[in-house]
Parts: C-alpha cells; structure tokens; sequence
C-alpha cells in the first residue's frame, strides 16, 4: 500500500493508494488522519496528546527538548519533519527505543536556502540511523500540489542521499498497518481467525 504523509487535502493522488493527512485539528474526509502536536512546553505536548483520537497518527513538531519529552510518551508516532529541525544522537537512539519514526521529507529540500547544509546534516542523521536501525519514513510532506511528488521519485532521491529506502518502506508498511488493520497487534504477532 502506498501511503504518503502531508499537510494538506490533496487533489492529484499520483501512484498512492492513501494519504495520511496532517493538520492540529484533523478534518473528516476520505483520507486518513494525522495529528500535529506544535508544542513549546511538556505541559502543552500532555495537554494536546489527551485529545488525540485513537485512530488519528500522532506526530509532534517542537525543539529538541520538547521532541525528546514527546518521544518518551507512549501515543507519540512519529517526529515531523520541519524547517530548523535538530537531530542529535540522543534523540535518535530513544526514537529507536520508544519505536517513534523519524520523517524525512521532500519538502524541505525545495524550500530550503543553504542545500548542501542540508545534505550534509541529512547523510550523517542517515548514518546514525543506520547504525540504530532507528524508524524512519520518506514522504513528500507537502504542503500543496506542486510541492507533491510520486513515490518512485522521492525514493530515488532519498537513496542517493544514502538511505536505506527498503528499511523505510518497511517502517512505513508498519506504521500504516497500525490503524488501518484491525488484525494487526505488532510484529510477529496477529489475529489470524476465531477459535470454533
């Protein structure tokens, strides 16, 4: 199932099957939703995590302070991916501990103004997350139409960059099948049929 993450309702579907859209007050529309947590205090990142739905994808925006707080509480999915996002080495091995996805997104490289800043940053966050086997996703992260990209595209682009793009459609398979299969508990473990 292809799946891609944004900030908007999309009208162009490309080669996807769904998307996850992300908003701080998710709409009711065909798409799946997700929740942003924009958070400056751990008392504002607990108050917004208590109205978060069962079925909504919870990802969290904030400094790095905030994203470590975040990642430590058990509804958080994933870390959004947003302009002045800083990695460190912390955050990424409790990510990979407390199983958050960390997202990388297209979007950031058409906005940006210092690319090979951020080429670099990227390739190293690559390289330590490789090292953890830290979840990860790729997506557009688009905010409008022209800012969104097949996968195959942003794929290849990840990949030259030095991710491993098989491990995070895995992550993203994962992700995915947690709120849309009602068999699904975690890995390795599922509700196969009922007992006579």
């Amino acid at each position: 199932m292809k799946v891609d993450f944004v900030r908007f309702k999309p009208s162009i579907t490309y080669d996807y099957d769904n998307f996850v859209v992300f908003s701080e007050k998710p709409l009711n529309n065909r798409f799946l939703k997700g929740y942003i947590i924009k958070a400056r205090s751990s008392k504002e990142v607990l108050e917004k995590l208590r109205r978060a739905k069962k079925d909504w994808f919870v990802g969290v925006i904030g400094d790095l302070n905030i994203l470590k707080y975040a990642v430590m509480r058990w509804r958080v999915d994933l870390i959004l991916d947003f302009d002045g996002r800083i990695l460190d080495y912390a955050l990424i091995k409790m990510a990979k501990d407390k199983d958050v996805a960390i997202e990388f997104s297209f979007r950031r490289f058409l906005r940006c103004r210092d690319r090979s800043k951020l080429f670099e940053e990227v390739v190293e966050t690559f390289k330590i997350i490789k090292k953890f086997d830290t979840p990860f996703i790729l997506t557009s992260g688009a905010e409008n139409d022209y800012e969104l990209r097949p996968k195959r595209q942003i794929l290849e682009f990840f990949e030259y960059l030095g991710a491993d793009v098989e491990r995070a459609e895995h992550w993203m398979r994962r992700l995915v099948r947690r709120y849309t299969d009602s068999n699904y508990i975690m890995d390795g473990l599922e509700i196969v049929g009922d007992d006579p």
